[in-house]
């Protein structure tokens, strides 16, 4: 009889992945430092030491991240922010992750153990930056380290400091349902993938939500003699101001939620955080909650390929929607 290998799920290759590991960097988007944490982070992480890695830095609002850097810092994690399109932060990182494993240092040393590498991985949900990061770290003069001894061997490290050695892939954490304006968020920065979502609907949530919470961003859509009190903050607005058209004049209110998603995600529209400290960030009126209310199956979502944040959704085939 053909002996067939059974097939390791995602959570079990993540469970495997974190008893090889001594400090985990979990990859959230800086503009939803609460949102884009998996739900179930405690259950998955346990105590294990952690650095919450906010990538897309440069797409946050300054005095927003720094609160969240600084309300996430406690004695058994860190936080810190970084942008990866500059060549930068990587001592920093790699400083928080061997802090945050003193202690172990310490025992290995008194129990006359040889000291090795702390071993890291990265972690987060899909298409939230990981392989970016992994990218990011090593660079380019880093060196593979084959066969580490009492690690899994499936696994490879790379030697990315003399101290330190990172699992050179992400470590997938199980898909969740989001519903409401957990799911909205996310498909509004680009995590959410594109044919699990109306673009209409998101774009509408997107400026509902940037009207409340950063309104001079989108004084981008006014038109020459709105009144000074106008906020655009509707797809007609940005239709008019774009100049997007069918035959005949009428507004083109698909390629208005494509230009202004693209806005948003470029950061044409400002850096924002759309995640409030105070817990006040429900700020979607009730009627659209209730529109909204159905979960979006993410069972489907592979993490296999990062989502571009590059992608132009204005160009996007109405077909996909």
């Amino acid at each position: 009889m053909p002996y067939f290998k059974k097939a390791i799920t995602p959570l079990q290759r993540l469970k495997e992945q974190l008893q090889a590991v001594d400090v985990l960097f979990e990859v959230r988007d800086a503009r939803l430092p609460r949102t884009s944490m998996h739900p179930k982070t405690k259950e998955f992480f346990g105590n294990k030491p952690r650095v919450i890695v906010f990538c897309k830095e440069d797409l946050a609002e300054a005095q927003s991240i720094r609160q969240w850097v600084k309300h996430l810092s406690t004695p058994g994690q860190r936080a810190i922010a970084l942008s990866l399109k500059v060549n930068k932060g990587q001592g920093e990182l790699l400083t928080q992750a061997k802090d945050l494993c003193k202690d172990k240092l310490e025992a290995w040393k008194n129990k006359g153990l040889k000291a090795r590498p702390i071993r890291a991985a990265v972690v987060g949900l899909p298409n939230v930056g990981k392989s970016s990061l992994i990218n990011w770290i090593i660079g380019k003069k880093k060196a593979a380290v084959a066969n580490t001894p009492g690690v899994t061997r499936s696994n490879s490290w790379i030697r990315i400091d003399p101290n330190v050695e990172l699992l050179d892939t992400p470590g997938m954490l199980p898909l969740a349902a989001f519903k409401g304006t957990s799911a909205l968020k996310l498909a509004l920065c680009n995590v959410l993938p594109g044919d699990h979502y109306d673009i209409e609907e998101i774009a509408s949530y997107g400026l509902a939500l940037i009207a409340q919470l950063y309104p001079k961003n989108l004084d981008t859509y006014k038109r020459e003699g709105d009144a000074e009190t106008l906020i655009a903050s509707d797809l007609e607005s940005v239709a008019l101001a774009r100049s997007c058209l069918k035959t005949g004049a009428e507004l083109d209110i698909k390629r208005a939620a494509g230009i202004f998603m693209s806005e948003f995600r470029s950061g044409k529209l400002g850096r924002m955080v759309l995640d409030r400290l105070d817990g006040n960030d429900e700020l979607l009126l009730q009627a659209d909650a209730e529109s909204v209310e159905a979960d979006y199956d993410l069972a489907d979502f592979s993490d296999s390929a990062e989502l571009s944040d590059s992608a132009d959704p204005s160009q996007i085939d109405s077909a996909t929607l």
